[in-house]
């Protein structure tokens, strides 16, 4: 990869991870696209920030739980964070730090009980469950 192409890698990854939650906000939205070229490219992108900032990705997923008035978009961060917290070669529970581990614990606790959708609340559900599994 060139490095200009790089640099502007890690510049989307630096707003996607950064203080304002918009740009990582349409970024799980667009994962729900159905076009298959623009879902891969922002997939590729979702991935290289989880490499490069595990903890940043996986609080900025418990950010928009607690915080996005957008049904789909809570959805869509439950399931990611349950997908990055099962055990295989991929899971980040392991690679995250204990105050990160602590604070996501807290934090789905709390939107488990002020969660209105019951759909929401099923994929909190299921991601507490295995977040439980892995300590």
């Amino acid at each position: 990869m060139d490095p200009e192409s790089t640099q502007l890698q890690q510049a989307l990854i630096a707003s996607f991870l950064g203080p304002d939650p918009e740009p990582f906000e349409t970024l799980i939205s667009h994962l729900m696209s159905s076009s298959n070229e623009r879902r891969s490219h922002l997939e590729l992108l979702f991935n290289l920030c989880k490499q490069s900032d595990p903890n940043s990705l996986s609080l900025k997923l418990a950010q928009i739980l607690q915080f996005s008035p957008r049904l789909e978009a809570r959805a869509m961060a439950a399931i990611l964070l349950r997908k990055q917290l099962t055990r295989d070669d991929s899971c980040l529970w392991l690679r995250l730090s204990a105050s990160t581990q602590s604070s996501l614990k807290s934090i789905l606790l709390r939107c488990i009980q002020r969660e209105d959708a019951k759909t929401i609340s099923k994929k909190l559900c299921d991601t507490v469950a295995i977040g439980y599994f892995l300590q």
